[in-house]
This record gives C-alpha cells, structure tokens and sequence, in this order.
C-alpha cells in the first residue's frame, strides 16, 4: 500500500508570479507561557517605536506557515520550535490603513527549547509578557485584533485596519508590517 506523498517533500514548482489576488502574508506566533502569559516585543524603531507587537514574519518563497512561524520564534526570541510544536489558532484577513489586502496566521505555541529573550534588538527594545485577554493599551492595532480573535476562539476574522494619523514628513504606517 503506497502512501500519499508529503508536500513538504515532493518536488514541485512554487509560483512565483501571475495575475490574481496575491496577498502579503505573515505568519504569527503567540507563545505562551504556562501562565497563559503571550510574548510581545517592543518596537524599536519607527514605524511605531515603541508599541507592542506580535512575533511575526513574512512568508517567504518556497515557505509553509508553520515554519515561518518557528522562524520567528528563533530570530525574534531565541527559542526552538519545531512544526509539530504549533498549532494552528486562527486566519486574519485584513486590510491595512492603506487598502492593501493581508493574510495573518496565527499559530501558538506552549512548548519550545531555549529561554524566550530579544534576539532582534536592531527590531525590539524588549520581550513583555501580557495577558491575552487584557493586553496593555501600547498593543499595535492588528496586536490587539489578533490576540483578541484567539481569546474568543475565533478561528476566522476579516476586518480593515483604521486610518492611522500621519504626521508632517511621515506617512501612515502599517500594521505589524
């Protein structure tokens, strides 16, 4: 009895371009501590220096959602996970301030190896650990979105980002990135 074959291996050619919806997406980690507590990192920089985030990455070519979220955790916090550790938490689709369409998905994690630290300081000032269910009021707006679909068990959500102010000289900024 032959077995189906694992796309993960299996040879096959990854489009790299053409007409249709093509999305930005990112995949999100909430790693959680016994405590129940989520790691955020501190924006380091502009845009948003100093507001809370999630620890996220973009897909990249050739890539699967939960190795990009395992990706994450490695360059954001130091800390090892493997794909069997994630499980899957839920699918943002939004718009961003400026229209543009995203995908997000969130992934959790409750076991890895390594101590969770700022492994990004060029990205992030800190590592703070919040209550999913009552995150601090410095929380990015697609923080806040996203940690508050996975407290309510929502597995999918779909919303526009608001405006975000601009200041002289800046434009608006996106969320997450």
């Amino acid at each position: 009895m032959s077995s189906a074959p694992n796309p993960r291996t299996a040879s096959a050619r990854f489009e790299q371009g053409g007409p249709g919806y093509r999305p930005a997406t990112k995949a999100v980690l909430l790693a959680l501590r016994p405590d129940g507590r989520v790691a955020l990192v501190r924006r380091a920089h502009h845009p948003d220096q100093g507001q809370l985030a999630l620890v996220s990455r973009r897909l990249e070519a050739a890539e699967w959602l939960d190795e990009a979220a395992c990706r994450g955790a490695s360059r954001t916090l130091g800390i090892r996970l493997e794909v069997q550790d994630v499980e899957l938490s839920g699918l943002l689709h939004y718009r961003s301030e400026q229209g543009a369409g995203r995908l997000c998905a969130v992934f959790a994690a409750q076991r890895w190896s390594g101590d969770p630290r700022n492994c990004a300081p060029g990205e992030y000032s800190e590592v703070v650990w919040a209550d999913p269910g009552g995150p601090p009021a410095d929380c990015r707006p697609l923080t806040h979105a996203v940690l508050n679909q996975y407290v309510s068990g929502t597995l999918y959500g779909a919303l526009a980002m608001p405006a975000a102010p601009t200041t002289a000289g800046t434009g608006p900024s996106c969320p997450d990135g």
